[in-house]
């Protein structure tokens, strides 16, 4: 570690589930949170003084209730070292508690942050597990570090993940509806146990999901993405969010689901049909009297790095 030295990380947003890879899929979108991080002797880290600009600036907390220096605080702990505290800045593009990874991203900042001040104790597939493991469950975690389409299990604190790139001419169309939507309050309405019939069926779709990802199908893209195992049950927490999935799919999207636990809506669209695709988004949510925002974004194929 370098006093005085400014540490930059990137993070991108993400989005897990995927319709039926429910805890388990997630891909890298090219939206990013950026930490800059100035370490001085002196200052414990639970003392770092945090400014924020962008998306819920206004609502950083500082010490350990601050994610990111909750992760640094978990990650030196691991490799039994101690690391300063600082000057800490933060750019955040991505939405609070939307469906975009908000919660994975500040960790794995956290944890790569941390990492990287104690020269590099832990390799990538470290960061994932001490990640994954704070986040509890890996489908955020996984493509937040390392980039692309990834599908992930954690099993005893250890992550299993493999990745495959994503096709370069797919876009994703993110819209961001003007609420928040809380990952606990979308996991209650979950049931404790489904029909065979369900499993059954999810199983089958998770097979074309993989299958549109891997061989570049994306007319199975509508088939995987048809989940019965939590989408049916958060779409009611989401207003006006059926007509969102419906519209995106008149207007040319391969398909449509929620993003994460919600409440963004996910569109998977040729380029030349996201811009339609996001505007007759938007128009499903204005129908049930919620504002909100599109964003064409492509695939992030890097995760976390340095800059």
């Amino acid at each position: 570690m370098t006093e005085n030295k400014t540490y930059i990380v990137r993070v991108p947003a993400t989005t897990a589930n995927i319709g039926s890879g429910f805890d388990t899929l997630g891909m890298s979108l090219g939206l990013y949170n950026v930490v800059q991080f100035v370490p001085a002797e002196g200052i414990p880290l639970v003392d770092t003084k945090i400014e924020a600009e962008g998306e819920g600036a206004d609502q950083i907390t500082e010490g350990l209730d601050n994610m990111i220096i909750k992760a640094m605080d978990e990650t030196a702990r691991q490799a039994g070292k101690s690391i300063p505290g600082g000057k800490m800045y933060l750019i955040n593009r991505i939405p609070f508690a939307r469906g975009l990874g908000s919660s994975s991203a500040a960790i794995a900042s956290g944890v790569f942050l941390a990492n990287m001040l104690m020269g590099e104790p832990f390799n990538r597939k470290d960061i994932l597990d001490i990640t994954a493991a704070m986040e509890g469950h890996p489908d955020n975690a996984a493509p937040a570090i390392l980039g692309g389409f990834c599908m992930a299990l954690l099993k005893d604190g250890n992550v299993t993940a493999e990745r495959i790139d994503i096709p370069s001419h797919w876009k994703a169309v993110v819209t961001i509806p003007d609420f928040e939507l809380h990952t606990e309050k979308a996991r209650a309405v979950l049931p404790d146990s489904y029909p065979r019939s369900d499993a059954v069926h999810n199983i089958g779709a998770v097979s074309f999901l993989m299958a549109a990802f891997m061989y570049q199908k994306p007319e199975y893209l509508k088939l995987g993405l048809d989940d019965v195992i939590h989408v049916p049950y958060r779409l009611n927490l989401i207003p006006g969010a059926s007509d969102v999935i419906r519209n995106a799919e008149r207007a040319g999207a391969y398909g449509a689901t929620i993003s994460g636990s919600g409440p963004t809506i996910i569109a998977f669209a040729p380029a030349d049909r996201a811009e339609k695709v996001g505007i007759a988004m938007v128009n499903g949510f204005a129908a049930a009297h919620i504002t909100s925002r599109y964003l064409v974004l492509d695939f992030d194929h890097n995760g976390i790095m340095a800059v």
